[in-house]
């Protein structure tokens, strides 16, 4: 198995910040999201984006990846060790189901739910759940300490 470099996925160098990772999700994932994009070939793109993104934006699991990546690079190994590889599968699972989840939202929903989840408004966004109810449920939450 080879393992995805997830920075040239979302076109960025190994040095960003969560904020260019963040930037960079946007603009990828509005060229390749379902409501811009009807291509055979979007949907693919679209998970490995979403897989990338779960990853690199997660700090524990960046790192874990980052010295996954180092060594892959280093032993120029086609393969992953057992322990690296089963990780590697548990996040890739994890990013099938964000992905799942992400296209079944308009691109509008989806970019709404990432300037809310910057401020805070994490409750927004569940599996199967209606965003704009998600919304009004959070805003009603914050009304209600006023």
């Amino acid at each position: 198995m080879n393992l995805p470099n997830y920075y040239h996925i979302l076109k960025i160098e190994k040095s960003e910040d969560l904020n260019t990772i963040k930037k960079a999700f946007r603009t990828e994932i509005a060229l390749y999201h379902p409501d811009k994009n009807k291509s055979e070939d979007s949907k693919p793109h679209f998970n490995l984006l979403v897989e990338a993104f779960n990853v690199l934006s997660n700090s524990k699991k960046r790192e874990i990846y980052d010295e996954m990546l180092n060594s892959s690079e280093i032993n120029k190994l086609e393969i992953i060790e057992p322990k690296a590889e089963r990780q590697y599968n548990e996040w890739k699972k994890e990013s099938k189901k964000k992905a799942k989840t992400y296209r079944d939202y308009s691109l509008t929903e989806l970019l709404l739910l990432d300037i809310f989840l910057d401020a805070g408004f994490s409750g927004l966004f569940s599996v199967g759940g209606d965003l704009l109810e998600g919304l009004g449920d959070s805003l009603g939450d914050v009304f209600d300490i006023f």
